[in-house]
């Protein structure tokens, strides 16, 4: 099955509400807000006439090709037709080496990389597999072991005054869980800490989400003062590379550090210093369904509990996240895929399906979904 053509189609999504978190320094990320995302729409067809899709979620306007080419999707199709036309979709492997590139990544401040493009290329080179096979990809992986995946609802940094309504139309639509960003300013993180706990409830699932915007001292501080409103997690507390820092706060707190592993070796040094009690996984941060899943044996052989984590994709992201997810035991913690939720349009032909806070795994070859190009 060779490749015979390759396509890139731009698209922006607009997010229901701006969205602000906080950053290495606890400095805003974006102060005024972040509103729209832009996206690739990666097709590649086959010699077999199969065509396959992948997202390249929430590029940043940072990103650029190697040798800082610009990046636009004309100048992507290029890079990606040289580097891959005429070779086997069945070596996909050793197409996916090529990726992460340094500079065909999103690299943050705090250090974090989201390997976007190698992620949209994956999840075309599965997509054609699962549809050649006629097979959903969670078969490719191993089976799938559930039938959907529970979503703990993202709270943003915004104005206190629209939190409560916020969570209460969530509650009501089946929400059980909730992720709050904190990081900016300790009085604001506690009140509306205190707002969710008491429109949720007792039994509701929250984590905390610092984005590396605490220092050490800070985060001890504020997760002991923060201790007396249950959270049940908190993610990247301080700077992101800091794992011997995690491993010390690990040790001061009563409450589990869940941490990004993007890739097999800082998975490793996570585990290896005991600086981490949940891994979040995600194909946007890995580079894909596969790579993400050779992370996975790493938690399986340490017994890490995991969530799927994001940087908000559409629905054909979504799609391959849940993909992904079907195939483990271990996503026993709530995942962030609010993509479908969070943007006015979802750019796929059938909207994903829920029930109350709980994502239907879709069925079908490939991905299971078929991407909207006309939108």
């Amino acid at each position: 099955m060779i490749i015979e053509e390759i396509k890139v189609f731009p698209y922006q999504a607009h997010r229901v509400y701006k969205t602000i978190t906080a950053d290495l320094g606890g400095v805003p990320k974006d102060k005024n807000g972040i509103d729209v995302s832009n996206f690739y729409l990666v097709e590649m067809t086959t010699n077999e006439g199969y065509k396959g899709y992948g997202e390249v979620s929430d590029v940043p306007d940072y990103m650029t090709l190697p040798k800082k080419a610009h990046l636009n999707a004309k100048s992507l199709e290029k890079y990606l037709s040289n580097q891959f036309m005429g070779m086997n979709v069945w070596n996909f492997e050793e197409i996916l080496s090529h990726f992460p590139h340094k500079e065909t990544v999103d690299k943050r401040t705090d250090g974090t990389v989201y390997d976007i493009l190698g992620c949209g290329i994956d999840n075309a080179l599965l997509d054609l597999l699962g549809k050649k096979l006629k097979t959903p990809v969670y078969n490719l992986l191993g089976g799938k072991k559930r039938e959907s995946v529970p979503v703990s609802w993202v709270v943003y940094i915004r104005d206190i005054s629209l939190l409560e309504d916020e969570i209460r139309k969530k509650v009501y639509e089946g929400f059980k869980a909730f992720k709050l960003k904190v990081g900016l300013d300790e009085h604001d993180d506690e009140e509306r800490l205190r707002i969710i706990r008491e429109v949720a409830g007792d039994q509701a699932t929250i984590k905390l989400d610092a984005n590396s915007g605490w220092t050490y001292d800070q985060a001890v501080q504020n997760l002991k003062r923060l201790k007396k409103y249950n959270p049940d997690g908190v993610e990247t507390p301080i700077a992101y590379l800091d794992v011997e820092g995690k491993a010390k706060l690990r040790k001061q707190i009563d409450i589990p550090i869940i941490e990004h592993a993007h890739d097999l070796s800082f998975a490793f040094d996570l585990v290896s210093h005991r600086a981490v009690d949940v891994f979040n996984l995600s194909t946007v941060g890995s580079g894909g369904i596969w790579k993400s899943k050779k992370i996975m044996t790493i938690a399986e052989g340490e017994g890490v509990p995991c969530l799927l984590g994001s940087t908000i994709e559409t629905g054909l992201g979504t799609a391959a996240q849940l993909q992904l997810g079907a195939n483990s035991d271990l996503l026993t913690w709530p995942s962030d895929l609010v993509g479908p939720k969070m943007y006015t349009e979802e750019f796929i032909t059938l909207p994903h399906q829920w029930k109350d806070n709980q994502i239907l795994i879709p069925q079908g070859g490939g991905l299971g979904v078929i991407p909207e190009l006309n939108k």
